[in-house]
C-alpha cells in the first residue's frame, strides 16, 4: 500500500494523523502549525482543529511574510510567540534543516506546556546521524560528502538540499536535546505492511 483511494493519503501522512489522533484524545488542541501548505495532513488537521497555520519555508523571505499567498515560516527562527502553539507537525523536512536542533529548540518555544511535535524524517540503520552539509558565513553551503537533494512541492524538483542523514538509533536523543520528552512510535497502518512507519512523538511537559 502506497495510499489511501479515499484520501490520497501515503503512509507517512496516515501514520502521523495516526499519532495525532492518540495526542488528541488525552490533550486538547486548538492552535496547530504544520510545516507544508498542502497535503493529506494538513487536510485532517484542518478538519479536526480549530486554528491551523500552514506554511513552506522559502529562501530570502522572513518568517511570517507570504510569497504568492504563501506563509512563510524557517523552523530555525519562526514568528510565532513563545507558547502559542498545541501541536506542529512536520513531514520529511528536518533533514532539510541546516541546524535540526535548534530548529526543534524553536519548537519548543513556541509550544504550550503539554503541547506536542510530531514529525517524520527519512530515518537510518547507522550509529548516529550524519551530516551531509552545512551552512558558513550565514549564506554559504559547504558539502561535507556527495550533494543529496529531494523534490519539493515549493521549490519544484530537486530544490531541496539535505543537510542530514538521520539515525534510527539518536533520533529521539538528537530532539530531546531542546527539552522534549520523546518516543520513537511505530505505527502500522496494515497488519500485512513491511515495515512500521517510525513516527517521533515529542512533547513538552511543564511541571
Amino acid at each position: 500500500m502506497t495510499r489511501c483511494v479515499g484520501c490520497l493519503a501515503n503512509l507517512t501522512n496516515l501514520s502521523i494523523i495516526r499519532v495525532v489522533e492518540r495526542h488528541k484524545i488525552n490533550h486538547e488542541v486548538h492552535d496547530a502549525w504544520e510545516m507544508s501548505s498542502y497535503g493529506a495532513t494538513l487536510s485532517f488537521l484542518n478538519r479536526n482543529i480549530k486554528n491551523v497555520i500552514a506554511s513552506e519555508y522559502f529562501p530570502g523571505t522572513k518568517s511570517g511574510e507570504s510569497l504568492n499567498g504563501t506563509l512563510c515560516q524557517d523552523v530555525q527562527c519562526t514568528s510565532f510567540e513563545s507558547g502559542s502553539l498545541d501541536l506542529i507537525t512536520s513531514n520529511q523536512v528536518f533533514e532539510h534543516v541546516p541546524d535540526d536542533i535548534h530548529g526543534y529548540k524553536e519548537c519548543f518555544r513556541v509550544l504550550r506546556g503539554g503541547g506536542a511535535l510530531i514529525l517524520t524524517v527519512p530515518l537510518y540503520p547507522i550509529k548516529e546521524t550524519e551530516q551531509k552539509a552545512k551552512i558558513t558565513n550565514s549564506v554559504d553551503v559547504v558539502h561535507l560528502c556527495e550533494p543529496e537533494y529531494h523534490d519539493s512541492r515549493a521549490g519544484g524538483a530537486n530544490s531541496a538540499l539535505v543537510f542530514w542523514r538521520h539515525s534510527v538509533n539518536d533520533i529521539v536523543s538528537r530532539v530531546n536535546l531542546a527539552g522534549f520528552n520523546s518516543q520513537l512510535i511505530k505505527v502500522e497502518i496494515l497488519p500485512d505492511q513491511d515495515d512500521p512507519q517510525l513516527v517521533v512523538y515529542a512533547r513538552k511537559i511543564t511541571r
